[in-house]
């Protein structure tokens, strides 16, 4: 009984503080200092307490906000479109080029940046329609010739883990 009386004690006093940490309003008590947990009828008795040695708040456990991109197709035509975002691991992806039907949508990639590039054109060769802008990338690593970008900036919502982001070519 004495064992299962100390073990409550020892989980009350250890998740208390775990608890308060969570709070963020700013706290008007004294610091408690922690109880001790040795028993004088048992002194070589140790007690673990797993699980909440294992709790962090480490950095690297942080996740970073997922911005997904996604790519519409309002026009009439079906478009060749290309896009460049950084991913999670700070490499550039350039994914082109892809077909978009006439009035679909499609995921086109997952970044942690709020900026990502991109690059569309209908396949019509004798009435060209391009969405171009000022930033020069080539498709593939091994081009030698290089498209313009359009520059997207994606806007923030509310969520705390991932927002989306539509380009829409009309």
């Amino acid at each position: 009984m004495k064992t299962l009386i100390l073990i409550t004690l020892m989980l009350v006093t250890g998740v208390s503080p775990l608890l308060s940490s969570f709070d963020l309003k700013e706290s008007n008590c004294a610091p408690v200092p922690p109880l001790d947990s040795s028993c004088p009828s048992e002194p070589d008795s140790s007690i673990e307490m797993s699980g909440l040695s294992s709790i962090s708040t480490d950095s690297s456990d942080f996740r970073k906000k997922e911005y997904h991109i996604y790519f519409e197709n309002r026009s009439e035509e079906a478009l060749n479109v290309a896009i460049r975002y950084k991913d999670y691991n700070g490499d550039w992806q350039t994914e082109g080029f892809v077909n978009l039907e006439a009035g679909e949508k499609r995921h086109m990639g997952v970044s942690d940046q709020k900026t990502y590039f991109y690059y569309a054109e209908n396949q019509k060769k004798w009435k060209k329609k391009k969405w171009t802008g000022n930033y020069s990338f080539p498709v593939k690593e091994t081009d030698l010739n290089k498209l313009r970008f359009v520059k997207q900036d994606i806007w923030e919502c509310y969520d705390t883990k991932m927002c989306n982001t539509f380009a829409v070519f009309r």
